[in-house]
């Protein structure tokens, strides 16, 4: 390389904390990410719904080829859950499609039909979801009024612990594997207790290691010039599965 040759542009790498908003989908968020630093490779760890709030891994450049390693960590989740109302997504965006009775729920009730939930499950995944199915996600055929196979997949609940009940609503902190839906968990409880439910907010508060607290702003993320992102990423080393892929 002669004295007149600039030398090359490194390009960037390495491990994002992105504390997601509800309103946004994580695809928005990596968008904005990619948009910022101006490179082409970055992808995100474990979609959130667009009402969902909470940590967000994304990898940039050449740090998204480690992505495997941190998909199987555990994650942990905070949410609140709503007996005696189901709807079509199993959250609050949709239609109210089944009602029943749930005066006859008492907390202690909830937290012995929590106990059974922990270990390994089966659990069927949510019509409105990513999974694909013959290349097309699960909610492209929903959104047309159109029924797919959805069947049982093994998922393990660490621990499930309630943390307020004022029927109808409840507030529950989960640890889970890879690949549980918290929406359908919160009507497999309602539908135990002899009821019906949906899930009206959810936050992801951990990853693996790798906490909420600890992550940026999506409005701190727009607003940093691409020197000042830079300085937020982090190692992407192959992080250590703490629970089960």
């Amino acid at each position: 390389m002669t004295a007149e040759q600039p030398l090359p542009t490194l390009s960037p790498s390495g491990l994002l904390l992105l504390n997601k908003p509800s309103g946004v989908t994580s695809f928005d968020c990596v968008a904005v990410v990619r948009r910022q630093l101006g490179v082409k490779r970055v992808g995100h760890c474990g979609t959130l719904d667009p009402t969902a709030r909470g940590l967000l891994l994304i990898l940039i450049g050449s740090a998204t080829k480690t992505q495997d390693s941190f998909l199987g960590l555990e994650k942990e989740y905070w949410f609140r859950g709503e007996l005696g109302r189901k709807t079509s997504t199993g959250d609050r965006e949709g239609e109210v499609c089944q009602t029943k009775p749930f005066d006859h729920v008492s907390k202690e009730q909830l937290e012995k039909a929590l106990e059974n939930f922990v270990g390994e499950i089966q659990q069927i995944p949510p019509l409105y979801s990513a999974l694909k199915y013959k290349g097309k996600p699960y909610y492209r055929y929903a959104r047309k009024g159109q029924t797919v196979p959805l069947l049982p997949r093994a998922v393990t609940i660490s621990s499930f612990t309630l943390l307020s009940f004022a029927s109808p609503f409840w507030e529950a902190r989960v640890v889970c594997s890879r690949g549980t839906y918290i929406r359908t968990l919160a009507e497999d409880v309602a539908e135990r207790l002899g009821t019906c439910g949906t899930l009206t907010e959810l936050v992801r508060e951990r990853i693996g290691p790798y906490r909420q607290e600890n992550a940026h702003s999506l409005e701190s993320l727009r607003q940093a010039g691409r020197d000042q992102l830079l300085t937020y990423l982090e190692p992407a080393n192959a992080a250590p599965v703490i629970a089960h892929a």
